[in-house]
């Protein structure tokens, strides 16, 4: 199953939003970076051992052995363990190189929807015109980063009813998108409030998961994996378990199990060919 994370236009934090929500899942989960601008989070976390992530497996290792023939593997195979313990499945590392994989995304796509991982998939900033939509169509839920200000305000208002429009079909039985509000500490409840006011004057269905604060301390603990390890009581953690209870409340599906439709028979290395350097 699929939850898709993605920032409105001049609101960075999908991929602390994705890496956080990775971090308190209940769940067997995998954070899957696929921003088309190019992934951030090899060159901000480490492996178990603090050292820098491997070369190899990533993205573009499961888009070579995803292709159409080729015999299917369990996800958990691409992907790096982390110092917070988050499984970690590496993106490209700039926008030329997530071209390379852009045709195999609906292939990539059927092995996110079939694991029996919970993968939540960074998209960067999202539109309706974004490379990574297909990603999106099959998520269960897509959450939008913004932030509250007025700028922001008139920009989320466009985006939600685009991705609406991009995302919807029949289907589907209610709005696919949420929204994260990113917000100063001593903002959070009056940037949550007008966030939701502004979805109520559209008459928008798209829920309120709540504030993901502006904490670079936690942040570099997160990265670093201490906060996870520790088990603290942060507030950038405090809030990850918030905003992940009231996914799964809304979501209930998401913590279901899901059978694997991959074939699992004849389980091999993952090929070498188009990892990284």
């Amino acid at each position: 199953m699929i939850a898709a994370v993605g920032s409105d236009k001049g609101s960075p934090g999908a991929t602390t939003l994705a890496l956080l929500l990775g971090a308190t899942w209940p769940t067997d989960r995998v954070v899957a970076e696929l921003d088309p601008a190019g992934a951030d989070l090899p060159y901000r976390v480490s492996s178990l051992d603090g050292q820098p992530l491997a070369a190899s497996p990533t993205i573009t290792t499961l888009a070579v052995d995803s292709r159409p023939g080729a015999p299917g593997h369990p996800l958990h195979i691409y992907t790096q363990p982390t110092a917070g313990g988050v499984p970690l499945l590496v993106g490209e590392s700039s926008a030329a190189r997530f071209t390379r994989i852009a045709a195999h995304l609906p292939a990539v796509t059927e092995v996110f929807a079939s694991a029996s991982e919970m993968v939540f998939a960074d998209l960067g900033r999202l539109h309706a015109a974004s490379p990574v939509l297909p990603v999106a169509r099959a998520a269960t839920v897509t959450v939008v980063v913004s932030r509250a200000d007025t700028a922001s305000l008139g920009h989320l208002r466009d985006r939600v009813e685009d991705l609406g429009g991009a995302l919807g079909g029949p289907h589907r039985l209610r709005s696919p998108l949420a929204v994260v509000v990113r917000a100063d500490r001593r903002d959070a409840h009056a940037a949550e409030a007008r966030v939701g006011k502004l979805l109520a004057s559209v008459g928008s269905p798209v829920v309120v998961l709540g504030v993901l604060p502006e904490d670079p301390a936690g942040v570099a603990a997160l990265h670093a994996g201490t906060s996870i390890r520790r088990r603290s009581r942060s507030g950038l953690l405090a809030a990850g378990r918030d905003i992940a209870g009231r996914l799964q409340a809304s979501w209930p599906e998401l913590t279901d199990p899901v059978p694997s439709r991959i074939d699992l028979s004849a389980p091999r290395a993952p090929s070498a060919i188009g990892s990284r350097p």
